[in-house]
């Protein structure tokens, strides 16, 4: 198969592993007080539970031809958690062999190719996550490893949880290509990714990354909340979408400090909130590393990217382009690719707006 033979190699940082390799990898299982704090990290309450919807999903790859790098979700909730996974999936996909243009053909990856793409997509999260020197990567064990008591609520995925902890990319990376099945096929992986950032970051410095001591990753509805796509993509679970940090003095002496994105990201954000005049986002999300952004419209995340890396840095290129468009819970059946032309001028009409959200999210850039 020519195709296969040209996606070997594709991917940098894959680490050289002889079949000696050593993996130095230390497990212990989760005790009720860790899963409680998670709980309230996560819910607020450790009397609350996953949803059916979080509880069904992972990480599982579409099947139409055009869409073969697609991350397909089920129901509505977890949007968040795949929005992040998909877009860092396309940038193993479409980047990470060098900093070329790419061929439309690398979004029809093997599905070798796909699943190794998601290794180190899940690699890179967690690993930004530890501060580029830990992860922990939370796999279930299929028994309890603690007797629910007190005011703590059993869901049947959480006591189960072994943890295993990496202080080396290369183990972290060849753990996660050992068990990925736990994460693409599931049932649980996109839980199983959630605690797994969590512990990576550890969860006294996800708590102090909140503006608000008593915020939570997961809000109503089981949405994701802006901290959790935010340690996702960053490896801080921080409150805003703005550049760094905002002091606001509320008087008598008192400052608050609202927490915003402290760097350049890999992966952008693009808000239609922003177009609302809600939010500002920030150039370090609005402007990434890679073309490829997650689209936040009406309390949903999809995932907007293209093909030029150049688009980011030569004006030249960012004159007129395509971008593609992912949404895994629309059941779309075909490629969107949008065509944007900023030459042209386009007469705004507010009192009769039909524009898409989408669009709207667009033009924020």
């Amino acid at each position: 198969d020519v195709e296969d033979e040209e996606t070997t190699g594709e991917v940098n940082k894959t680490p050289d592993l002889s079949t000696i390799y050593m993996l130095q990898i230390m497990s212990k299982a989760i005790d009720i007080s860790l899963a409680k704090e998670l709980k309230n990290l996560l819910f607020g309450s450790s009397l609350c539970c996953f949803s059916e919807e979080w509880k069904i999903q992972s990480f599982t790859f579409n099947n139409i031809p055009q869409l073969k790098y697609g991350i397909v979700q089920k129901k509505g909730g977890p949007c968040g958690v795949l929005a992040a996974v998909q877009a860092c999936v396309l940038q193993q996909l479409i980047f990470a062999d060098s900093n070329r243009n790419r061929d439309p053909r690398c979004l029809q990856p093997s599905e070798a190719h796909r699943t190794k793409c998601l290794s180190l997509a899940l690699a890179d999260i967690l690993w930004r996550a530890g501060g580029h020197e830990k992860a922990l990567v939370a796999l279930p064990s299929g028994r309890q490893q603690f007797t629910p008591t007190g005011k703590y609520k059993a869901d049947g995925i959480l006591e189960t949880l072994i943890l295993h902890s990496a202080t080396r990319y290369e183990d972290l990376v060849l753990f996660l290509q050992q068990n990925i099945h736990q994460f693409e096929i599931g049932p649980y992986g996109c839980i199983l990714l959630t605690v797994s950032v969590i512990l990576s970051r550890s969860i006294n410095l996800v708590r102090n990354d909140f503006d608000v001591l008593t915020n939570r990753l997961i809000g109503s509805h089981g949405y994701c909340t802006q901290e959790l796509v935010n340690l996702l993509l960053t490896g801080k679970a921080v409150s805003n979408v703005f550049n760094n940090v905002i002091e606001l003095d509320s008087g008598n002496g008192n400052i608050t400090i609202l927490k915003g994105i402290t760097s350049r990201s890999d992966i952008g954000l693009l808000s239609l909130f922003e177009h609302y005049d809600v939010c500002q986002v920030g150039c370090y999300l609005k402007t990434p590393k890679f073309p490829i952004w997650l689209v936040c419209s009406e309390s949903h995340f999809s995932v907007l990217f293209c093909l030029e890396k150049d688009l980011l840095s030569d004006w030249k290129t960012g004159r007129r382009f395509d971008l593609y468009y992912y949404d895994g819970l629309a059941n779309q059946d075909e490629e969107i690719r949008l065509t944007v032309d900023t030459t042209q001028v386009c007469p705004e009409n507010k009192e009769n707006d039909l524009t898409p959200p989408l669009e709207h999210c667009i033009r924020t850039k």
